[in-house]
C-alpha cells in the first residue's frame, strides 16, 4: 500500500471534483438490490470495487482475434484480484481463479461465470498450497501466473504464510509460465530482512516484512529463469476491503498495471526483474532486493522452512 498522507489530506481538503475516468475514483453508486448478493457488496468487497466490476462489465469488450493465453490468478475472488480477472475475462482470455474455500468457490463462479475453472486452496495452510500445485498442474501450463492473494493481519503466522511462504511453494511446484508477476507493496521499503526469524518456530514477521520477502523473491526467480518475464508490482494504497475506503490511490490504475503487463504487448512489459506502479517502472524501491547474496539466502531460508526446494537451486 502506498500511504502518502500529504495526498489523502489534500483530496480530503477539496470540495467536489471533476475527475477524468482514468484519473481518479468518482463516489461509488452502487444499488444493493440490483446487485441481488453479486459481488460481495460489504462483505468481501467494497461499494468502490463493485461499482467497477460493474465498469468493466458495461466497458470492457472481448479482442478480435480472441486471445489464446491462459492465465492463472491466486486471491481472485475480490479486490485487485477479482478487477484483474474480471478486465481479462472481460477482454476473451482464458482465466483460472483461485479461491481459499468451498463458499468463496461459489462466490467466484457467480461472479466470474465466464472463467475457465476455479482452484481450491487455503494459502495459510501449506499442506493446502502445495495440493492446491496439484491441482493447478493438472489443468496444463499456463502463459501468466499473478500472485495476487494476501492477508494483511491476523493472529499466528498466517500473514508469513499466505504472503510469503505460499508463493515461494507455488512457483516452485507449478509448471513455468512464460510470465510471472508478484504482488508487492511500497511498505516493503520500511522493512528490514531477518532471515532467522522466517526461520524460528515462533516466526513473528509483519505484513511489510512479507511484501520484502515477495519483492526479493521475485528478483531471485527472475535472474534464474532467464525463460521467464517475472515482475513486481506495487497496486498502491487503494479501496480494497484491505485497504479502505479512503485510500488515495487510484484503484483503476492498480488493478489495470496488471492487466497490463499479463498482457505484455506494450514494449514496456516485455521486460523482466523490473517494479512497476501504475504501469510505469518505480525507481523508489528498497535496494537490497538487488544484493544477489540475498537473494539466494532467501531462497535457502524457504527451503529450510518449506522443504520443497527452488528448481535448479
Amino acid at each position: 500500500m502506498r500511504a502518502k498522507k500529504n495526498t489523502l489530506r489534500n483530496i480530503l481538503s477539496v470540495g467536489v471534483m471533476v475527475f477524468t475516468m482514468l484519473s481518479c475514483q468518482t463516489t461509488p453508486n452502487v444499488n444493493a438490490q440490483d446487485l441481488n448478493g453479486k459481488y460481495g457488496l460489504n462483505t468481501y468487497n467494497t461499494p468502490e470495487v463493485v461499482e467497477e466490476l460493474q465498469y468493466i462489465e458495461k466497458n470492457i469488450k472481448p479482442l478480435s482475434p480472441k486471445p489464446e493465453a491462459r492465465i492463472l490468478i491466486t486471491g481472485s475472488t475480490a479486490g485487485i484480484g477479482q478487477l484483474t480477472a474480471k478486465t481479462l475475462i472481460a477482454k476473451g482470455y482464458k482465466v483460472v481463479v483461485h479461491a481459499r474455500n468451498q463458499k468463496r468457490a461459489e462466490d467466484a463462479k457467480r461472479d466470474l461465470p465466464e472463467a475457465e475453472a476455479v482452484v481450491i486452496g487455503d494459502l495459510s495452510d501449506l499442506d493446502q498450497v502445495k495440493k492446491l500445485a496439484e491441482d493447478i498442474n493438472a489443468l496444463g501450463r499456463f502463459d501468466v501466473i499473478i500472485h495476487n492473494a494476501g492477508a494483511s493481519s491476523s493472529e499466528g503466522d498466517v500473514v508469513f504464510t499466505v504472503n510469503s511462504l505460499a508463493p515461494y511453494i507455488l512457483t516452485s511446484l507449478v509448471h513455468k509460465p512464460k510470465r510471472l508477476i508478484y504482488v508487492s507493496s511500497d511498505l516493503h521499503k520500511g522493512a528490514r530482512l531477518n532471515l532467522e526469524n522466517m526461520q524460528s518456530s515462533t516466526p513473528k514477521i509483519s505484513y511489510s516484512e512479507t511484501k520484502l520477502h515477495i519483492f526479493l523473491f521475485a528478483k531471485a526467480v527472475a535472474r534464474k529463469w532467464k525463460d521467464v518475464k517475472v515482475n513486481t508490482i506495487t497496486p498502491g494504497w487503494v479501496s480494497t476491503k484491505m485497504g479502505g475506503s479512503n485510500a488515495p490511490d487510484n484503484l483503476r490504475l492498480g488493478y489495470s498495471t496488471l492487466v497490463w503487463l499479463a498482457e505484455g504487448k506494450d514494449k514496456a512489459a516485455q521486460t523482466t526483474g523490473q517494479y512497476f506502479f501504475q504501469s510505469k517502472l518505480e525507481p523508489n524501491y528498497n535496494k537490497i532486493v538487488d544484493d544477489i547474496a540475498l537473494q539466494d539466502a532467501l531462497l535457502n531460508a524457504y527451503f529450510k522452512v518449506t522443504n520443497v526446494p527452488f528448481p535448479g537451486n
